[in-house]
C-alpha cells in the first residue's frame, strides 16, 4: 500500500504515534501526512480545539531554534483541554544555525540531536512531535534512533517506482475531487512530469484548474497546460510574478506568445490565471502566519503561495490587482492598443507589478 495513505488512515483511525520522523524528496507526501496529524489532534470543525491551539500548537524550524532544550520544553507541557499536544520540527539538518556555542555550530547542532534522539526513546505521552525535512539523511542519528524506537515512526517518502502506480496516483486523487481523469491523461501527464507525487500532484492541479468545471478531463487537457508547455509552462508566468522576478515573467510571456500575440484567447486564459494568483497572495498576506487554515489551495502549494506573499507588501498587491482590473477592462475592448495586442499589455502589468518600470520605487 502507498506509504502515504497508509499512515493517513492510521492517523484518521486515531492510531497516533508519539514521535514521527518523515523524510525524503517528496514535500507533498510530507505535507499530507501532518495535514493528518494536525486535523487528528486539532480538529478544524471542533471550536474548542481551535480556541485551544495557541496552546496546544507549537511550530519550529531548525534554522531558527537556539537549542534543542526549546522543543523538549514545548514536548513536556501539558495540554490544555485536549488530550494531546502538537509540537513540529521542520528541517532538523539546520540544527544549530540558531544556537551560539564556544565549539561553534557543528558543536550546537550534535548536542541538539542527541537530546532529541534521547526524547524519542522516551518521548511524552500527551505530545505527539513531528520531524520533518528533505535535507534528513537516511543514516542520521535520530532516523536509527526513530526506527528502533516502539513508540515512533520513521518513514522516507520517495517517487513512486513506475508510470502505472503514478498513474493510478493521479486518477485516485482526481477522483477524490470529484472528476473523472482518463486513463490516457493520467498517461500523459506522468510522461510530462515524471512519477515524483509533489510534481504529479502539482501537475494535477494545474490541469483540473484548465479544466474548469467540468467534470471528465481529458488528454487535451493535459496537453494544453503541460505536454504543450513542457518548455514554456504557463503557470510560470504566475510563479515568477508571485516571486517578482519580472525577467523570468517577461521572458516566458514572450515564449508563450511566441505563435502570435494577437491570440486573445490565450490573453484571456493567462488573465485568469494571474487574477487567481494575486488572489492567493493576498489572502496569504492578509492571514500571514495562519494562512493554511483558510487557503483554499491544496496543501502542498500553501508554502509556496506563503512564500510569495513574503515578497509583497499589501499596497502593492492591491495595485496589482487593481492593474488586473483595468487590463481585464482593456482586454474585453476598453482600450484598442490591448485589444489589439494583449501581449504588450501583460508585458506593462508585469513590469508595474514587479515594481521594475523606471522610477518606480521597489520597496513600497
Amino acid at each position: 500500500m502507498d506509504p502515504v495513505k497508509a499512515l493517513v488512515r492510521a492517523i484518521k483511525k486515531g492510531d497516533l504515534a508519539s514521535v514521527y520522523l518523515l523524510y525524503g524528496d517528496e514535500p507533498a507526501a510530507i505535507r499530507e501526512v501532518v495535514d493528518a496529524i494536525r486535523e487528528a489532534i486539532i480538529p478544524a470543525k471542533d471550536a474548542t480545539a481551535q480556541s485551544m491551539a495557541a496552546f496546544n500548537h507549537e511550530r519550529f524550524d531548525g534554522g531558527d531554534v537556539r537549542s534543542a532544550s526549546q522543543i523538549l520544553e514545548a514536548c513536556a507541557q501539558m495540554p490544555m483541554l485536549a488530550p494531546r499536544r502538537l509540537v513540529e520540527l521542520s528541517n532538523p539538518d539546520d540544527l544549530g544555525k540558531g544556537g551560539r556555542s564556544e565549539d561553534g555550530p557543528s558543536s550546537t547542532k550534535e548536542k541538539a540531536i542527541d537530546a532529541l534522539a534521547g526524547y524519542i526513546k522516551a518521548p511524552s505521552p500527551s505530545t505527539v512531535l513531528v520531524i520533518s525535512g528533505a535535507g534528513i539523511d537516511g543514516r542520521s542519528k535520530l532516523v536509527t534512533t526513530a526506527k528502533k524506537a516502539k513508540g515512533a515512526v520513521a518513514q522516507k517518502f520517495e517517487a513512486l517506482r513506475d508510470d502505472d502506480d503514478a498513474c493510478r496516483l493521479a486518477i485516485a486523487e482526481a477522483r477524490s475531487r470529484r472528476r473523472r481523469l482518463s486513463d490516457e491523461a493520467a498517461h500523459a501527464l506522468v510522461s510530462a512530469v515524471g512519477t515524483g507525487r509533489t510534481e504529479l500532484l502539482e501537475g494535477l492541479d494545474r490541469v483540473l484548474l484548465f479544466a474548469g468545471e467540468r467534470e471528465n478531463v481529458g488528454v487535451d487537457d493535459v496537453h494544453a497546460v503541460i505536454a504543450q508547455t513542457r518548455e514554456v509552462d504557463i503557470f510560470a508566468i504566475t510563479d515568477a510574478v508571485g516571486r517578482g522576478d519580472h525577467e523570468a515573467a517577461l521572458t516566458l510571456l514572450a515564449q508563450i506568445f511566441a505563435a502570435g500575440e494577437k491570440d486573445t484567447g490565450l490573453a484571456h486564459r493567462l488573465f485568469a490565471l494571474l487574477t487567481r494568483q494575486i488572489r492567493l497572495v493576498m489572502s496569504a498576506k492578509a492571514h500571514e502566519g495562519h494562512y493554511h487554515q483558510v487557503a483554499d489551495v491544496p496543501p502542498f502549494l500553501v508554502r509556496k503561495v506563503e512564500a510569495q506573499a513574503r515578497g509583497f507588501t499589501m499596497e502593492r498587491l492591491r495595485a496589482a490587482y487593481a492593474g488586473l482590473a483595468r487590463l481585464d477592462f482593456d482586454l474585453k475592448g476598453g482600450s484598442h492598443i490591448a485589444y489589439a495586442s494583449p501581449y504588450l499589455a501583460l508585458q506593462r502589468w508585469i513590469l508595474e507589478t514587479c515594481d521594475a518600470l523606471p522610477g518606480v520605487d521597489a520597496r513600497r
